[in-house]
This record gives C-alpha cells, sequence and structure tokens, in this order.
C-alpha cells in the first residue's frame, strides 16, 4: 500500500454509536481470516473470532497483551516483531512469516500481513493472519514426493533419460545411463536423443533406415506409452548393446516450460550373450551325446577289428618269418603287413575322436598323432571335394614320437579349434602352416595363417570368453574354452600376430614318458617261458599263440578269467600272464585284480584297443598294457623286458 494511498478506516460516526460498533462487530467477527487491531506498541487492542479461534485464548485474554503472548519461544524475535509494526503504523505495510504458539502449547506457523488503518479515530495497525500450515505439508509432501521419485529415477537398473518433447535435448540422466553411454552427466545433458539411440546397423529387424523412421515416430509421440524392443545401439567404448526402450510422455510442472519425454532403456546385452551361451552349451552337450553314442558304437566295431587285425598280422609276421618262403611271396606278405598296420592306424584315430570325452581322463599320448588326427578331420574344410583349392596347407608329419600325458580327444579338439579359426582368417584363401617338435623337457605345436592378423588390443582379450574376433559370426568360445584346456595340461598357448601379416599360435605341453611298447632298440630274446593266453577270440587266441610259440614259449590258453584263474591253479608254473581286456564271465580287469591279490610277482601284460579304455587303478596293477593289433617284434621286446634271458651257463 502506497503513502498516499487511502487508509481503510474503522469509524464509529453513526446516528446511533452502540448500533454502529455492533453491526462493525458482527462484520468483524463473520471474517475468516484471524485480525488484529494494534497500536504502536504492538498492544492488540481488538481481536476477531477467527483469532480467538487460531490460538486458543479468550477474547479478554487477548486484549492489551503483546505479541510475546503468542510467539514461539526460540523462534520469533520480539523486537523485530514490534519493530515491523512500527513500520506499518508509519505506512509501510509488511508481510513475514512469523512462528505463532496455541494456548496448549502447540507450535504452527502463519503469514502476517500488516497495514495501517483508523480504529475509531486512533491509527493503529491491522494485522491479518494467514495460516499456512496445509501449505507448509502441501509442500513438504511435494518434496517429499519428488526426492522419492529422484530416488527411483538415480536407482533405476535401467538406464533412464529425461529429454525435451519440442528440442529432443536431453536434461536429466541417471548413473546406469553414465554407465551405459561411458559418459558423464554433463556430457550427456544437451545431446539430441536421436544421436544417443541412433541404431548401430541393419540386423535381422529391420533395415538402420527402418530402425531409424521407427526410433522418430516413438520420440514425436506425445500421448501414451509406447516401446521399441531388440534395439541396439553403440555403448560405452563404441561397444554394441542390445536394448529394450520405452517412451513416456511427462506433462509439464506448473511454471515449467514444454512437456517432457521420459526415456527408459533396458540393457539386456549379458543375458542376450549368456543365453547364446547357453544355446552352444547345450549344442556341446547334444554333439558331446552324440559322440559318446558314436564312441559306444566305435569301440564294439574297434574291438572286432582289432581282433581281425591281430588275427591277420600274427599270420603275416609267423609266415614272413618262413625260411623257405619265396621272394614274392615275402613281399606280398610284407604288403599285407603295410595295410594291416595302416588299417590299425585308422581304427585308433577314430577310436581317439570318438569315444567319451572325460576331461580327467589323462593317458599316455603322441602330439604327432593327435595333429595328424586334427588335420585329418578339417581335410573337408580346407580341401572340399571338388573345392577350388583356395587354401594350402604345408604340414609334414613328424618323423619322431612326441609323447606326452593328456587326454587326446580334448588336445585334438584345441588344434581343429586353431586350424579352423586359422581357415576363417583366410576368406580370400593363403596358406595354413602346421608344425610340430621337441624342445627340451617341452613338445610344441605351430599353426600359422596368412590371414587379416589381430591387433594388439584384441590379442590382450583373445582368451577370453565371449570376445570375439568374427564379429556376429564368432561366440567367443572357441579360443577360451582351448585356453582351459591346455591349461589343465600344465601347458601354454601364444599367439603372435600383426594385422595385415597373419598370425601364429603356439601350444607348449611338458614332455610325456612314452609307453614301453614302442621303445626302439633290441633287449635281446626273452627266455623260453610258459605263458598264459587270455582271450575270447578262438582266431586271436590262435594266431598269437603262434606268435608266442614261434618265439620259443609254451602257451598255455584260456577263453575267459573265470578259465584262466582254474589254469593258474593248475599250472604254478605258469611265468607271465597275456589278457585281453574285454571278454564274458570275468574279463581282464577282474583278472589282473586278482592275480595281483593272489600271485602279486606273476608278471600281468594287459590288451586291448585303446589304451584309454583301461581304468587308471588297473594301469598300476598291470606291468604293461599292449595295444592291438599286436606286433610280433613288439611282442619280443616286451616279453624281453618282463622275461630277461637266462644266464649263460
Amino acid at each position: 500500500m502506497s503513502a498516499d494511498s487511502p487508509e481503510p478506516e474503522i469509524d464509529g460516526s453513526s446516528h446511533d454509536p452502540k448500533l454502529a460498533f455492533e453491526t462493525w462487530r458482527g462484520l468483524f467477527d463473520a471474517l475468516s481470516e484471524p485480525i488484529y487491531v494494534q497500536d504502536r506498541d504492538g498492544s492488540f487492542l481488538e481481536v476477531n473470532r477467527a483469532a480467538v479461534e487460531i490460538h486458543g485464548y479468550t477474547r479478554e485474554e487477548l486484549i492489551g497483551a503483546s505479541p510475546a503472548l503468542l510467539g514461539a519461544p526460540g523462534r520469533v524475535d520480539i523486537e523485530s516483531t514490534l519493530d515491523a509494526v512500527r513500520l506499518a503504523l508509519d505506512g509501510q505495510p509488511q508481510v513475514f512469516s512469523w512462528w505463532s504458539r496455541h494456548k496448549d502449547g502447540s507450535e504452527f506457523p502463519k503469514e502476517i500481513s500488516l497495514t495501517k488503518a483508523s480504529f475509531f479515530g486512533k491509527d493503529v495497525v491491522i494485522a491479518v493472519v494467514r495460516d499456512v500450515r496445509e501449505q507448509i505439508d502441501r509442500e513438504a509432501a511435494l518434496m517429499s514426493t519428488e526426492a522419492r521419485y529422484r530416488a527411483v529415477f538415480e536407482l533405476a537398473n535401467d538406464g533412464m533419460l529425461i529429454a525435451d518433447c519440442d528440442t529432443g535435448e536431453v536434461r536429466s540422466v541417471n548413473r546406469c545411463a553414465e554407465e551405459l553411454f561411458g559418459l558423464a552427466r554433463d556430457q550427456l545433458r544437451g545431446r539430441k536423443l536421436v544421436e544417443l539411440l541412433n541404431p548401430a546397423g541393419d540386423d535381422a529387424y529391420g533395415t538402420r533406415a527402418e530402425r531409424l523412421e521407427r526410433l522418430t515416430a516413438a520420440l514425436a509421440k506425445r500421448d501414451g506409452t509406447s516401446s521399441i524392443i531388440k534395439w541396439s545401439l553403440h555403448g560405452a567404448g563404441v561397444e554394441l548393446r542390445w536394448v529394450d526402450l520405452g517412451f513416456s510422455p511427462l506433462p509439464a510442472a506448473e511454471g515449467e516450460g514444454g512437456a517432457h519425454l521420459v526415456v527408459s532403456i533396458h540393457d539386456y546385452t549379458e543375458k542376450k550373450r549368456a543365453s547364446e551361451a547357453l544355446r552352444t552349451v547345450e549344442q556341446r552337450e547334444r554333439v558331446a551325446e552324440r559322440l559318446r553314442a558314436l564312441g559306444e558304437l566305435a569301440a564294439g566295431v574297434a574291438h572286432n577289428f582289432n581282433n581281425a587285425l591281430t588275427s591277420i598280422l600274427a599270420h603275416t609276421q609267423v609266415l614272413a618269418r618262413s625260411d623257405d618262403l619265396p621272394q614274392w611271396a615275402r613281399e606280398d606278405l610284407l604288403v599285407i603287413e603295410r595295410v594291416s598296420r595302416g588299417a590299425a592306424v585308422t581304427i585308433r584315430r577314430i577310436q581317439s575322436f570318438a569315444r567319451t570325452r572325460d576331461p580327467d581322463a589323462l593317458e599316455a599320448a603322441d602330439l604327432a598323432d593327435v595333429v595328424a588326427n586334427a588335420v585329418a578331420l578339417t581335410r573337408p574344410r580346407w580341401h572340399p571335394p571338388g573345392g577350388d583349392g583356395k587354401w594350402d596347407l604345408d604340414w609334414t608329419p613328424s618323423e619322431v614320437r612326441l609323447p606326452i600325458i593328456g587326454n587326446g580327444a580334448e588336445l585334438c579338439e584345441v588344434i581343429v579349434n586353431l586350424i579352423l579359426n586359422g581357415l576363417d582368417a583366410m576368406p580370400e584363401g593363403g596358406r595354413l602352416t602346421v608344425s610340430t617338435g621337441l624342445d627340451g623337457d617341452r613338445v610344441w605345436v605351430e599353426v600359422g595363417d596368412t590371414g587379416v592378423g589381430i591387433d594388439a588390443g584384441s590379442q590382450r582379450r583373445l582368451f577370453d570368453p565371449f570376445f570375439s574376433t568374427k564379429g556376429r559370426q564368432g561366440l567367443g568360445l572357441g579360443l577360451s574354452v582351448s585356453h582351459g584346456i591346455v591349461g589343465r595340461h600344465h601347458g601354454e598357448i601364444s599367439v603372435l600376430s600383426e594385422p595385415g601379416h597373419g598370425s601364429k599360435f603356439t601350444v607348449w605341453l611338458p614332455l610325456g614318458e612314452h609307453v614301453g611298447e614302442t621303445e626302439g632298440g633290441t633287449m635281446g630274446g626273452a627266455r623260453p617261458s610258459i605263458i598264459l593266453l587270455v582271450d575270447d577270440d578262438p582266431v586271436v587266441r590262435r594266431s598269437l599263440g603262434q606268435m608266442l610259440e614261434q618265439l620259443g614259449h609254451e602257451v598255455v590258453m584260456a577263453e575267459h578269467g573265470k578259465e584262466a584263474l582254474i589254469r593258474l591253479d593248475e599250472r604254478p608254473d605258469i611265468d607271465l600272464v597275456l589278457t585281453d581286456l574285454a571278454m564274458p564271465v570275468l574279463d581282464g580287469a577282474g583278472l589282473v585284480r586278482e592275480c595281483a591279490r593272489r600271485w602279486p610277482k606273476l608278471p600281468r601284460i594287459l590288451m586291448t584297443g585303446l589304451v584309454a579304455d583301461a581304468e587308471p587303478g588297473l594301469v598300476e596293477l598291470t606291468d604293461l598294457i599292449l595295444s592291438k593289433p599286436i606286433d610280433l617284434a613288439v611282442l619280443d621286446r616286451v616279453l624281453a623286458r618282463l622275461l630277461p634271458s637266462m644266464p649263460l651257463a
């Protein structure tokens, strides 16, 4: 109120003063807002009914009292209040907040407006009070609600963006959005939504242009919520992320500008990768099941083939040692022997790859054979029938044995994976080199290509799970699995590569002790002995019996383990037991265990189609394990080791 404006008057001039006062009193008490009439000292000259009700004091208690009666101790300054009364009386209206006290001691806030007026001819101050408790409660509730929504916004597991609908610029972001895009809040604010959510490219859900059109339509929608699922964008470090997008308009608050758009970004990249990895594992399990079935079939077939080859080799080698054999016949027998040996290698290769793959089943193996298996298994890929011959394989089989202790099937998988990776790195063709060697107490195999090469950054993550240099064509599991296999064999795998100059992977494994059956050198003939030969196949028994007899030994035969125990009881002079593994009634394992218990010093040789078929505990009870088919020279050396020549008289 300006100094020149007319002051409100409460005047008692009337023909009937009493009637005038009663009329004024009725109107004064009818006002809903508490009103006080104060003099220059702040004392209350008059109060209305609302003022009485808000404080709980009677009119008589309030008239003549000062503001100190109604002030909340410690929360108001009475002197400042009285100064405001005097200023108002001087023509300067005052408005301020004030904490008041009820008669019962409770405290509450109110807003006071002080204005100069005339009260029955006397200058006074009119104090109009507004109870602001509800307003403060509403503001507190609003602040609490805003704090809760801010907490939900910040702590949400999805990335959240709030953007201006008119400009499309980001106004607010939460913690997850910072992590998703790898940018600080200040860097994200002001960015265009279309730029941040720009699709990564064409995929199974549409071309980049089609997807960008869908995004633009969703951002332009002003009514109702919408969503876009299976969206790909570039996140932190330009990494491809798979997300679901949600859009919800946010009306403008009172006093604000235009409307806003809330965008939620649900990142399911890790879930997608885990799902793909699970499918890969399930596929590997299905393949493993098929391989287990194939292994069981191969074991049975190989057993029969090995028995047949044992008989063929035995007869061939026995006949070839005949002195009166024509030269042409001897040469034909050597051809038969050579072909039989080749067939035996093929059978062993099928057994090694198709049998059940137990990662803990370690055996004596030859790394040269493992590499040969891997090269043979990948041949349809690098040299397809009728192919264009765009890949050249440079590989020479090792001339020396490279003994290791390990799981041949798993190691073969490692070499196969390296060969296939090398071929993938040369889509337009090139040269693949595979080499092996021996270096001190380690053996190694190296697979090199002339492909695109690998940069230094990718080399550091090359063996991490789910990391792939093949884009969407690779799941990033091959090298990770290979690294794990090599690690279980106490070996190392390394890579040397340079972009544009190919790659070279090297696997190092500890040198193992080779099985005695293939040792070179002559150990001298075994002394003539009595040998118990146990095999359920009569043809194999007869063939091996002939070999043993030609070597100068007496042969006692048994069809199965139970019969062999009877022969041992009957013939305590038996010097050695030579038994097959797979037999009816009592197999070779049961026979070896019983012999070890009853005749611990009796030498025991176990025959089997595949050394890995023998249980680890059984190997410890056996003096030697011979792989079928049996070679005459190998059999002679083995017997010479276990049955030394008799000393000369």
